[in-house]
C-alpha cells in the first residue's frame, strides 16, 4: 500500500486499478478486525445507556433517556433492532418514569432479551461508520498530499488500536469523529466552489454532527478559519447554483471581489445554522416535551445531583438539579445563560436544551484516575500522557516524519489549503480544550484528534523516494501490523511499549481506557473451565453479571445489584481494574486507609465484629448493631480490594479482570487493621 505514484494514475491505468483494490482491500480489512474483535467483549459500560436510549427513541418517540448525548448516533445503531425479535420495557418498568437509563437499560437487556445478540446486530452498524471514517480518512489525506499519502493514511487507520478499539461499540466517541471529519471535508469542497449538492452534503454533516455529541460546537472555530480563508485566499470562490445552460457564461461565476465572496460565506453561514436548527427538531419530531406516553405529565428526565441526595420528582426540579453545582450554587457562564434563554423561548426542544445542562453540570462529577492520583479537578497533562502512551509508537513516528515533510516543504500544502486549514484549527482548538477540560476519564474523548494525526502522518510518503526513508516507513508499517495483532481482540486495553504494554497499563490509567466492563464473557468461560470455584465479583461495567451463566457473589461494585453478597471466605476473587484501583469506590482507595481517622475506626469495628471482642451473635443483634456491621463489612471489603492492589494476580482475563485465588489465612491478613 506504499508504492503509490504521489501522482493521480490516469482514469483508466492499471495503476489505478490497483491503487482502488488496495483501498478497497483495506475497508476489507478493518471490518474483518473490527467484526473478529467485536463477538469476543461484553457489553461495555456506555453501550447499555446508549443502545437503550436509542431503541427508547425509536420504539416510543420518548427522549427522555440519557441526556448527555443527543440521540442521533444511538438511534442509528438501534435501527436494525425494529426489525429483530425482541421485546422492549412496559412502561412500568422501575426506573423508566424517572429516566434511570442504566436501570431500564439492564432490564432490557439482561432480563428481557438476549443482549449479547442485540448488542452484537447494533455494533455492525458503528463498525459500518469505521469504514467510513477510513475512507474519509483516505480522501482527505490524498486531497492533501497526493495518492501515496492517501494510501499510507488508510493504512494507519485501518490498523489503529484506538480506530478500532471504539469503532465498533455503541458509543457516540466513533460517530463524532465521523461527522467532524466530513464536515471539515465537505465545508472545504463547498468553499471552493457553491452548488447545491455541496451545500446540501456539508448542512447535512454538520447537522448530523450537532446531533451527536455536544462538543460539536468545538468545530466552529476551524469553519470559521475556513470561511476567511475563501473571502481573502486566491483563485476566488466560484458559484455554481443553476444549471449551465441557464448561466450567462456556461459555467460557474467566479466572485472576484472579496465583498461578494464575503456575501456569499455570509449566506453560506446562514443557510448551515438554519439547517442544524431544522435537523435538531426533526431528529426530535418537532416536538418541545422529551416525553410520550400516558406518564409524559409527570416524567422527568435523569437528574444530575449527588448519589445521597433523594431525587426529584418534578421535571423543574430535575432542571434544578443541573442548573446548579454539588454545593447547590447556581451555575455560571455563557452556556447556562444561552440554555436559559433558549428555554425560555423554546428555541430548542427541552431534551436538548436539557442535555447541553446536563453536560455542563457533570463538568466535575466524575472522578479521575493518573499514575496513582485521583482527582474531581482533572490533570492538564491527562490528554498528552494518554495520547502517548495510547497512541502506536510507529504512529507517532510517521506523524513525525510527516510533519517534517511539510515544514521542509516535501509535500506541496497548496492543494487544498482551505481543508489544510481547517483541520489544523481543529485539530488545535480540540486539543486545546481537552487539556483544560475537567472530564479526564477516557482516551476516547480525544478520538476526533485521529483523523488529523492520520492525514498528517500520510505526509511522511513524501520521503518513499529515498530509499533508506521507503525502508524506515515500511519497517514503521510492518511494526504497527505486529502492535495490531498482538493486541486482538483486546483494542479497548491497547498501551505502547512506553509503558510496557496493555499489562502494565492500569499503573497509569483507569476507566475507559482499559477497563469498561468488556471482559464478562470472557470470565463465564474461565468459570465454565473451573466449575468447582465461586466467583466473588468486584465489578465495573453497566451489564448483569449474574447474566453470564456462573454462579457469582459479588463484592463492592460500580452499579447497585441483586447478586448474592460475597462471604469473604476462602476462594477466587475477581476484581476490575478501575475497582481495585478504587476510582468509584473511595473505601478501596490506598487515601481513604492512609487517613489516621480511618485506621482508628476500622480498628474498633473489627474489634467489636471480628476480634476477640465480637458483640453478641447475629440473632441477638439489635437493629442499630446490625447497621453497624453492615458499615464494617463495607469497609472490610474496601480494605480487602485496597491491599489486593499490592499483590500480583494469579491470572488475569484479558486486561481489565484481576483472579486471586485467596485462602482464609490470606483473608485474614488482607482485612486485619
Amino acid at each position: 500500500m506504499l508504492n503509490a505514484s504521489s501522482q493521480s494514475p490516469p482514469e483508466s491505468s492499471p495503476g489505478r486499478r490497483s491503487h482502488l483494490f488496495l483501498v478497497a482491500a483495506g475497508l476489507v480489512l478493518a471490518a474483518l478486525l473490527a467484526i473478529s474483535s467485536l463477538l469476543g467483549d461484553s457489553i461495555n459500560f456506555d453501550e447499555t445507556a446508549d443502545l437503550t436510549a436509542g431503541m427508547s427513541h425509536l420504539v416510543t418517540g420518548d427522549f427522555r433517556l440519557s441526556p448527555a448525548h443527543p440521540p442521533l448516533s444511538k438511534m442509528w445503531a438501534a435501527l436494525p433492532l425494529l426489525f429483530t425479535d425482541q421485546q422492549w420495557v412496559p412502561p412500568q418498568t422501575p426506573g423508566w418514569g424517572e429516566g434511570q437509563t442504566f436501570q431500564v437499560g439492564r432490564t432490557w437487556l439482561c432480563r428481557l432479551n438476549d443482549g449479547e445478540r442485540l448488542m452484537a446486530i447494533a455494533r455492525g452498524m458503528v463498525v459500518a461508520l469505521l469504514l467510513a471514517t477510513c475512507l474519509c480518512i483516505y480522501v482527505m489525506a490524498r486531497s492533501l498530499f497526493g495518492p501515496g499519502a492517501g494510501l499510507l493514511a488508510l493504512t494507519l487507520a485501518v490498523l489503529s488500536p484506538t480506530l478500532l478499539a471504539h469503532g465498533r461499540l455503541v458509543t457516540t466517541d466513533l460517530p463524532l469523529t465521523l461527522c467532524a471529519a466530513i464536515t471539515l471535508l465537505t465545508c472545504a469542497r463547498l468553499l471552493r466552489q457553491v452548488t447545491w449538492a455541496r451545500l446540501v452534503c456539508a448542512g447535512l454533516s454538520i447537522g448530523a454532527m450537532s446531533l451527536v455529541k455536544f462538543s460539536w460546537l468545538l468545530i466552529l472555530p476551524a469553519l470559521v478559519l475556513m470561511a476567511g480563508m475563501a473571502v481573502f485566499r486566491s483563485p476566488p470562490m466560484r458559484v455554481s447554483l443553476r444549471r449551465p445552460a441557464a448561466s450567462s457564461r456556461g459555467g460557474p461565476v467566479c466572485l472576484e471581489r472579496r465583498s461578494a465572496r464575503a456575501a456569499t460565506v455570509v449566506a453560506i453561514g446562514v443557510f448551515m445554522a438554519a439547517f442544524v436548527w431544522v435537523s435538531i427538531w426533526t431528529c426530535y419530531g418537532w416536538r418541545y416535551s422529551p416525553f410520550r406516553g400516558p406518564d409524559r405529565d409527570r416524567a422527568l428526565m435523569m437528574p444530575a445531583g449527588r448519589a445521597d441526595q433523594p431525587l426529584p420528582t418534578t421535571m423543574d426540579g430535575a432542571w434544578e438539579s443541573v442548573l446548579h453545582d454539588v454545593d447547590g450554587k447556581p451555575l455560571r457562564g455563557g452556556v447556562v445563560r444561552a440554555v436559559l434563554w433558549a428555554r425560555h423561548h423554546r428555541l430548542l426542544p427541552e431534551a436538548y436544551l436539557y442535555g447541553l445542562a446536563y453536560t455542563k453540570r457533570t463538568t466535575h462529577m466524575r472522578p479521575a484516575y493518573l499514575n496513582g492520583a485521583i482527582s474531581y479537578q482533572g490533570w492538564t497533562a491527562y490528554f498528552p500522557i494518554t495520547f502517548a502512551v495510547k497512541t502506536p509508537l510507529a504512529t507517532l513516528l510517521l506523524l513525525a516524519a510527516g510533519l517534517i515533510a511539510i515544514f521542509k516543504g516535501k509535500v506541496s500544502t497548496g492543494r487544498d489549503p482551505i481543508l489544510l486549514a481547517g483541520l489544523a484549527a481543529f485539530a488545535l482548538v480540540y486539543a486545546a480544550f481537552a487539556v483544560t477540560s475537567h472530564v479526564n476519564i477516557g482516551h476516547r474523548h480525544i478520538l476526533p484528534l485521529y483523523p488529523a494525526v492520520m492525514i498528517f502522518a500520510g505526509a511522511a510518503s513524501a520521503w518513499l523516494d529515498r530509499r533508506p526513508a521507503r525502508w524506515l516507513v515500511g519497517a514503521a508499517v510492518l511494526w504497527l501490523a505486529g502492535a495490531n495483532l498482538y493486541i486482538h481482540p483486546y483494542y479497548l486495553s491497547y498501551f505502547n511499549e512506553l509503558v510496557g504494554g496493555p499489562a502494565h497499563g492500569h499503573r497509569l490509567l483507569a476507566d475507559s481506557n482499559l477497563d469498561w466492563g468488556q471482559d464478562l464473557k470472557r470470565l463465564a468461560r474461565y468459570a465454565h473451565r473451573h466449575p468447582d470455584q465461586t466467583i466473588k465479583l468486584a465489578y465495573f461495567g453497566s451489564s448483569d453479571p449474574t447474566r453470564y451463566g456462573f454462579p457469582c457473589e459479588l463484592l463492592p461494585s460500580y452499579l447497585p445489584n441483586r447478586a448474592h453478597p460475597a462471604e469473604l471466605n476462602a476462594g477466587t476473587y475477581v476484581i476490575s481494574v478501575t475497582q481495585l484501583l478504587g476510582l468509584y469506590q473511595p473505601t478501596a482507595r490506598r487515601a481513604f486507609w492512609e487517613n489516621p481517622r480511618n485506621q482508628e475506626t476500622y480498628q474498633k469495628q473489627y474489634q467489636a465484629f471480628v476480634g476477640r471482642g465480637a458483640e453478641t451473635a447475629p440473632a441477638e443483634q439489635t437493629t442499630a448493631s446490625q447497621a453497624a456491621r453492615a458499615r464494617f463489612e463495607l469497609l472490610r471489603r474496601g480494605r480487602l480490594v485496597s491491599r489486593l492492589r499490592d499483590r500480583s494476580p494469579d491470572e488475569r482475563i484479558g486486561y481489565s479482570l484481576f483472579v486471586y485465588r485467596l485462602t482464609q489465612a490470606d483473608l485474614d491478613t488482607l482485612t486485619a487493621p
